[in-house]
C-alpha cells in the first residue's frame, strides 16, 4: 500500500466531509464499526458512545476475549477522549506482506490481515486516525496524528485499556521497583493468578507481555512498532473489574534523567497495542505478530549479520574479564566447540596479562568473534561497572565503535538502561543504527522488552528483559521457582522476541539449581536467542557425556520454523524447531513429580526418520541416550524426572 497517497486521500476525504457538514448534510454519522480477520475468525467491534468516547471489544469465534474497553489519548495541548466526532471510515481487505527474519522463531513470514482506519475530530477541531489491523491470530491498533499548526504534542496519558473476561487466568510479570539495577523486566512471572489481581504491594504495576486464558481462549497482550520519540509504557497495578490500563514510566526512573512525558514531533503514530489470540497456547508460542507490525528492515546490507552460539566466562568466573590468560582458555574451548562468538563481560578495560586488542586478534585467529560489554550510562545510572560513559552520546559512541571495529570486534553487549522513558528508548535506536554502520551485532541487557526491533535493525541479536540464569549467583528463591518460570517464558517473554536467558548451566553457583541436567540442556532449544550464550565453564561442559558435548557443538540458533507440540504455562512445554532439514525437539517440566510424557510429530512429511534422544538419567545430574527409528504418527514416550527435560534431534533417513 502507498501510505503517502493513502494519507493524501484521507486529507481530501476530511475536507470533503467537512464541506458536506457545512452545506447542511443532516445524515446521522455512524457510531459503530466491525472488522473481521481474513478467515472471519477474529472480529473487532469499535464504538463511539453518547459522550463521544471510543471503545472496542474483541471476539474469537464469537467468544468474547476482550470486553468493552476504552480508547483515547491525552496531550498537554489536546485531548482525544470525549466529544469526539466521526469523520471517515476506510477498509482494506486481504492485505499481505512478505519478509525474512535473521533471528527468531521463523525465517520466512507472510502475514495477511484486514485493516480499518477511522478518522475522528475532537471538540477543538483537531483530528486523528484510529488504525486497526486484524489477523487470524490476533489484532492490533494505534493512534495516528498528522501535521498541524501545533507541530508537536507532549504526551500526558494514553487511556487505552484491556478488559479481560471474568474468571480468566493470568501469567503476569510485576513491574520492577526502582533501585540501582531496575526497572529491567527481571521479576518472575506470577503463575496462573486470577485476572484482575492487583500487583504485589512493593511493585509499581504490571509489565508487558501479559498472558491470559479465558477458559476457552488464549491471548497475549504487548506492543510493537516502537518508533523513535515515543515512550514505553506499563500497566496500572490495580485493575478494576479486569480492566488493565496503561501508565507512563515514573519520573524517578533513570535517575530522573529526561521527563516521563515526552514531547513528540508531528506527524507520528503511537506503537501498536497488540493481542495474539488463539484457541490453544500453541498459537501464542508460535506467533510472530509482533514482527508483522514492526517497521521493515532499515539496513541496506545484512550479509555480515551472522547469529550464533557464544561462550561466556562471567557466570562461572566473574573476575575473568580482567584476566587475559584465562580468557584465552575460554576462547580455545569456544573454538573447540565450534561456537561462533565469545563474550568478554564487564570490566574488560582493566584486563591484566595482555590487552583487549590482543585478545580480539587471538580470538579471530582461531575463528571466534569477540563481543565486548559496555555500560549504557551516562547520567541515567550510577552503576560503576565499566567501560561506561561511552554509549549515551553520539560522538564518544561512534569513536568507540570505530576503534573496536578496527580491532575486529564482532558484537557489543550494552547494559543497565534502567527505564522506558522516551530518551532511553531513543538511545536504543541510536546504538543500533551506529552499531550497524560499524558492522557490530548488538545484545542489550538491563533493558526494555523486545518491540519488533529485530526486524527493523537485524543486527539486534537478543535482549535480556528476563530473570535468567545469572540469578543463580544473586537471588535467593530463584532456584526454587526457575523450573516453573522456564515453562512460562516460551508462552510469554520469548514470544515477543529473542531472549538472552544465558542457559545450560550444569554446575552450581551461589544458589544451587534444582532442575535436572537434561532440563538445562533442553533450554538451548526451548529458549530462542539470536546469540545464545552458554553460561557454564569450559571445565563443566567438558565433563559431560560425549553425546551431550556433541549436541552442544551442533545445536543451531537460526530457525526456519517453530512448532508447539504440547504444554501448559507453569507446568510443561514441548516444542520443535527446524534448521534446514533437521528438527530439534525439546521438552521441560516445571512439576515436582516424575512423569511419562507422550507426544507425536504429525507435522512431518511421510517418510522414515531417526530420533536421537537425550533425556533424564537415574538422577538429576545424569543423562540417558536412546535412538528410535519411526514414521510420522508414531507415539513417542519420554520419562522425565521432577523438573526434568529432554532434547531430541530428528533426521530423515
Amino acid at each position: 500500500m502507498n501510505y503517502k497517497n493513502f494519507n493524501v486521500k484521507r486529507t481530501a476525504f476530511i475536507l470533503l466531509f467537512g464541506g458536506l457538514i457545512i452545506m447542511g448534510c443532516s445524515r446521522k454519522p455512524d457510531n459503530n464499526w466491525v472488522i473481521y480477520s481474513p478467515g472471519n475468525q477474529i472480529s473487532v467491534n469499535v464504538g463511539l458512545d453518547d459522550q463521544g468516547s471510543l471503545y472496542y471489544s474483541i471476539r474469537n469465534h464469537s467468544r468474547l476475549v476482550i470486553d468493552k474497553s476504552p480508547l483515547g489519548i491525552v496531550f498537554e495541548e489536546a485531548s482525544f477522549v470525549n466529544g469526539l466526532r466521526f469523520l471517515f471510515k476506510e477498509e482494506h481487505q486481504d492485505l499481505m506482506d512478505s519478509y525474512q527474519l535473521l533471528t527468531g522463531k521463523r525465517r520466512e513470514n507472510n502475514p495477511e490481515w484486514n485493516e480499518l482506519n477511522l478518522g475522528f475530530e475532537n471538540p477543538d477541531g483537531e483530528n486523528f486516525v484510529l488504525n486497526f489491523r486484524v489477523f487470524d491470530n490476533g489484532f492490533a491498533f494505534n493512534y495516528e496524528f498528522e501535521n498541524t499548526e501545533q507541530q508537536s504534542y507532549t504526551l500526558t496519558q494514553e487511556l487505552t485499556g484491556f478488559k479481560i473476561p471474568e474468571n480468566s487466568d493470568a501469567w503476569m510479570q510485576p513491574y520492577d521497583t526502582i533501585w540501582k539495577w531496575a526497572p529491567a523486566y527481571e521479576t518472575f512471572f506470577e503463575n496462573r493468578i486470577p485476572a484482575g489481581t492487583p500487583a504485589p504491594e512493593n511493585k509499581n504495576g504490571w509489565s508487558f507481555p501479559m498472558l491470559f486464558h479465558t477458559g476457552t481462549d488464549w491471548l497475549l497482550i504487548s506492543d510493537a512498532g516502537m518508533d523513535e520519540g515515543y515512550t514505553g509504557m506499563y500497566v496500572d497495578g490495580n485493575p478494576v473489574e479486569g480492566l488493565y490500563t496503561l501508565i507512563l514510566p515514573l519520573e524517578e526512573e533513570a535517575m530522573g534523567v529526561c521527563p516521563s512525558r515526552p514531547e513528540i514531533n508531528l506527524p507520528f503514530k503511537t506503537p501498536w497495542r497488540v493481542a495474539v489470540i488463539g484457541d490453544n497456547p500453541g498459537t501464542i508460542l508460535e506467533s510472530n505478530l509482533i514482527f508483522h507490525l514492526s517497521e521493515p528492515n532499515k539496513l541496506d546490507d545484512t550479509s555480515w549479520i551472522k547469529p550464533g552460539r557464544s561462550g561466556w566466562s562471567w557466570w562461572s568466573e566473574s573476575d575473568s574479564p580482567r584476566d587475559f590468560n584465562r580468557l584465552k582458555e575460554f576462547i580455545d574451548f569456544t573454538a573447540e566447540m565450534g561456537w561462533e562468538y565469545f563474550l568478554v563481560d564487564a570490566n574488560w578495560n582493566e584486563m591484566q596479562g595482555g590487552t583487549a586488542e590482543e585478545l580480539v586478534g587471538y580470538a579471530n585467529s582461531v575463528g571466534v568473534g569477540i563481543a565486548l560489554w559496555y555500560n549504557s550510562g551516562g547520567p541515567h545510572n550510577i552503576i560503576t561497572e565499566a567501560p561506561r560513559d561511552l554509549m549515551h552520546l553520539e560522538e564518544p559512541r561512534r569513536k568507540e565503535f570505530s576503534r573496536i571495529s578496527r580491532w575486529g570486534v564482532k558484537a557489543i553487549k550494552v547494559d543497565f538502561f534502567q527505564s522506558d522513558k522516551a530518551c532511553i528508548m531513543q538511545q536504543y535506536h541510536d546504538i543500533l543504527k551506529d552499531a550497524a554502520e560499524f558492522r557490530l551485532l548488538v545484545n542489550v541487557h538491563g533493558s526494555t522488552i523486545p518491540r519488533g526491533w529485530e526486524r527493523t535493525y537485524p543486527n539486534l541479536m537478543t535482549m535480556e528483559s528476563v530473570r535468567g540464569a545469572e540469578s543463580y549467583k544473586f537471588a535467593p528463591g530463584f532456584s526454587e521457582y526457575a523450573p516453573i518460570a522456564n515453562t512460562i517464558l516460551p508462552f510469554t517473554r520469548n514470544v515477543i522476541g529473542s531472549m538472552d536467558y544465558t542457559p545450560v548451566t550444569f554446575s552450581d553457583s551461589q544458589f544451587p539449581k534444582i532442575t535436572t541436567h537434561a532440563h538445562e540442556l533442553a533450554l538451548a532449544v526451548i529458549f530462542e536467542s539470536g546469540l545464545q550464550h552458554f553460561a557454564d565453564s569450559d571445565h563443566s561442559y567438558r565433563n559431560q557425556p560425549e553425546y551431550v558435548v556433541e549436541y552442544l557443538k551442533n545445536v543451531p540458533v537460526v530457525w526456519d520454523e517453530t512448532r508447539y507440540i504440547d504444554g501448559f504455562p507453569g507446568e510443561m512445554v514441548i516444542l520443535a524447531r527446524k534448521n534446514d532439514d533437521i528438527w530439534y525437539v525439546s521438552g521441560i517440566s516445571g512439576l515436582n513429580e516424575s512423569r511419562h510424557v507422550g507426544f507425536h510429530l504429525d507435522f512431518l512429511p511421510e517418510g522414515n526418520y531417526r530420533m536421537d534422544i537425550i533425556s533424564d538419567g537415574a538422577d538429576d545430574k545424569s543423562f540417558s541416550f536412546n535412538t528410535v527409528d519411526f514414521v510420522p504418527g508414531h507415539d513417542h514416550v519420554v520419562h522425565m524426572l521432577p523438573r526434568g527435560g529432554f532434547s531430541a534431534v530428528v533426521t530423515r533417513q
